[in-house]
């Protein structure tokens, strides 16, 4: 704490002296002598940053687990280091702080680095270093992505369950996935095959029905909300998740259709939406964008590519 507050007068003292001598400087022999400082306090000097130039001209910095017990002098060195990059025209500099060093956030805050987003395990921060122009810096991921599967048997029957996201929808039946959220990791069949035990893949006549881009939500950020059409491979045996579910059971088109509520309907309990009874109608007899596994750059990493298909004629 010392080591942080002597650092922090000594950036307005140099303010100061700039102002009146441009052309001085006091703080590289002061952080010297705060290096000195923080070793002896420390018991010896931090575990060295670990460093990466990116390919935009900036510097990817990760601080080790190491240096918990020396947010001081690691300070002092991410000062140093910081003027070097400054020097050498680096641009964007994003500093990763694992849980075990997150003392070590306020020191980075004072010297400039804001909040970029957190995980469970480490905080990341980042800085732009150019004065002459406003950060360019991507913002963390903002949107968020729900799935709904119109889930289609081999009677073409449609998979509908029980659930009850509001008050006003108790008892309503709707398409599987919902307004559950997609996981890191997972493709549009996984979130049905959690709820409902049904594996349904968008082989053989799937694909996306519709996509809806809606924006603040939760803590700021968008939502896409895609639809899908699955087919059931294998088993068409329903193992419900009873935490989630009240109930689920494959329908007849005729079926749903009888089931959708009026508009001035006050219960939906036993009913279908209008809005889910058009999803269905387009999965059942609309075109569909087609899914198809596509190798990316990236090395042993494959990508969904949506292809919307011609026209049948």
């Amino acid at each position: 704490m010392v080591a942080d507050l002597l650092l922090a007068k000594l950036r307005e003292l140099q303010a100061t002296v700039e102002s009146t001598e441009p052309e001085a400087s006091i703080l590289p022999t002061c952080l010297s002598l705060l290096d000195q400082l923080g070793t002896v306090l420390g018991g010896g000097g931090p575990p060295p940053l670990t460093t990466r130039e990116d390919r935009y001209g900036g510097v990817e910095i990760e601080v080790p687990i190491s240096a918990a017990d020396t947010p001081h002098a690691l300070g002092v060195e991410l000062s140093r280091r910081i003027e070097q990059w400054a020097a050498a025209g680096k641009r964007g500099l994003w500093l990763k702080i694992p849980l075990e060093c997150a003392a070590f956030a306020g020191s980075a805050a004072a010297q400039g680095f804001q909040f970029h987003h957190a995980k469970p395990e480490y905080v990341e921060m980042t800085r732009w270093l150019p004065t002459d122009q406003p950060s360019p810096l991507p913002a963390y991921a903002f949107t968020q992505v729900g799935v709904g599967g119109v889930v289609v048997n081999s009677a073409g029957h449609v998979l509908m369950e029980r659930v009850s996201p509001t008050a006003k929808m108790q008892g309503s039946w709707k398409l599987p996935g919902g307004r559950g959220l997609a996981d890191p990791g997972e493709d549009f069949a996984d979130t049905v095959r959690e709820e409902t035990g049904i594996a349904a893949s968008l082989s053989n006549g799937g694909g996306v029905v519709s996509l809806r881009h809606s924006h603040g939500f939760r803590f700021g950020v968008g939502d896409l909300y895609v639809v899908v059409k699955l087919v059931c491979e294998g088993s068409e045996e329903i193992q419900m998740n009873e935490r989630e579910l009240a109930g689920a059971r494959w329908v007849p088109w005729e079926e749903v259709r009888a089931m959708v509520a009026p508009p001035s309907a006050e219960s939906f309990d036993g009913k279908v939406s209008q809005t889910n009874l058009d999803f269905i109608s387009s999965a059942l007899s609309g075109a569909l964008i087609a899914g198809t596994p596509t190798p990316s750059s990236r090395p042993g990493v494959s990508s969904m590519v949506y292809t919307a298909r011609a026209a049948e004629t």
